[in-house]
Parts: structure tokens; sequence; C-alpha cells
């Protein structure tokens, strides 16, 4: 299997992207951003404890954003089914004939809080080049059920999505999508290349972003690295980390 994880842009596209970013304003943070950064810096001042229960369940849970023009197209010529995965009610979207046999499938798996029609600038080209499209919304995520969700359980998703489709001859991810693509590969995924565009080197990596981005206190965080540790296990860092994943798969 071929890994290739698109980590830099070519010099030309560097250099414009230096250009725009000097002369960008900056974003003002929403303001429910900063509803959360005053909850938890009082909130982890008065009790860590508390504050971090609820950063834990906030960690958990993706918030849902609504789908752009640019993703209209592709919403408008996919095939949705929806597909029971355990007690989620997964959303999947396919482009092309999946009725042919001799047709290779690409999966595309989105990133947190993202869709299945995210990556759809990739359906048409792929059409072209004899492949069908194959995506889905992760729980908690588009038009799947649920509130929240876990990188296991989009794990699951994307092997039930196999042992009902058949087996891919590739997969694209963004960002999220690709440590839980390529779990599913150590779960029994089989797929013959893997393509992860900017995904999170480690998970830890993604907590310090999660509790930076929150204004959470450092005792608040510790106890909320504690919960996740008691809920899925001191190793999980290791184990779900790109670094550790990928050097594993052949």
């Amino acid at each position: 299997m071929s890994i290739r994880i698109c980590e830099a842009l070519s010099n030309r596209d560097a250099s414009a992207l230096t250009l725009s970013t000097k002369t960008r304003t900056p974003r003002p943070e929403p303001m429910l951003l900063k509803l959360y950064q005053l909850a938890f810096r009082t909130g982890g001042c008065l009790s860590p404890r508390i504050a971090s229960h609820f950063a834990y369940k906030l960690w958990l849970t993706s918030p849902r954003f609504k789908t752009p023009a640019s993703e209209h197209t592709a919403l408008a010529l996919a095939k949705i089914e929806f597909l029971q995965v355990k007690n989620h009610r997964i959303a999947t979207f396919s482009w092309g004939n999946f009725k042919a046999k001799n047709k290779a499938t690409v999966l595309l798996v989105h990133g947190w809080s993202g869709r299945g029609t995210q990556l759809g600038a990739f359906v048409q080209p792929l059409l072209d080049a004899g492949y069908r499209v194959l995506s889905f919304d992760a729980p908690a995520h588009g038009q799947s059920s649920g509130k929240q969700t876990t990188i296991y359980e989009i794990t699951d998703t994307i092997l039930a999505l196999q042992e009902h489709y058949g087996e891919f001859d590739a997969v694209i991810t963004h960002s999220f999508g690709g440590p839980c693509t390529a779990l599913a590969v150590q779960k029994g995924l089989k797929v013959n290349h893997f393509v992860a565009i900017c995904p999170p080197a480690t998970i830890i990596g993604l907590v310090r972003k999660f509790v930076s981005t929150l204004h959470i206190t450092e005792k608040t965080a510790e106890q909320l690295i504690e919960r996740i540790e008691k809920n899925f296990g001191k190793d999980i860092w290791t184990q779900l980390a790109m670094t550790s994943t990928v050097a594993s798969i052949d």
C-alpha cells in the first residue's frame, strides 16, 4: 500500500499564501468562542474538576456547519443513502455506477466538523479517471445521527462501509479523517492507496490546541487528560498518533 502524507505546498503556492497572509485582515473571534473562553477561565479557577467535565463533553462534540455553496454541485449529483452502523444512522454519498463489478472505488473521509461533500472537488476528476466515489457523514456530523462521537466510532463506520460496499482501491482523507482511516487500516480496512491531507501528527497535539483555543486552565487541562485516559486508556496517545499508526502499516 502506498502512503502519501501531503505536508507542503509547491514553492509558487507557498509564496502566494505568504503574500495573501500579510495582506489579509485577521478574522474576529466568534462571540460563542469568547463566551467559552470566559467560562473556562472562570470555571477553571473555581472548580477544575467541574470545568474538566464540561471540557470533556465539548471535546467529543463536533459543531455542525451549514453546507457552503462550493459543495452544492457535489451534493446535488450524489446518490444519498442511509446505513445503520451500530446505534448510528450514517448518511452516505455515492457518485458513479456501483453496480459495475470492474470499477474501482475511492473513499473520501472528511475531518472533524466536516461533511461528506467537503471533498467534493475530487469527485469529477475521479469519475473522469474511471473511478466511482463514495463519501459519508461521520457520526454526529452532517446528516448522520448523534451529538457526540469518537475516533473509534468513525473508524467502525469506515469498516462498516467496506463491509457494505466492498473494498476500496484508495482512500483520500482530510485532517482528522487521517488518523481515523489509519486506525481502520490497522483494524482490517483493505486499501491499496492512502492519501492523508493535513492529518494531525498526534492526538495529544489536538488536545493542546483545544486547551489553548478555549483558554482552559492548566489544572483543568490535566484533569481533562485524566478523563480521556480513564475512558480510553493511558496508551491512547501512542495508539492513535499518525506517527505510530503509519509506521505500522505495510
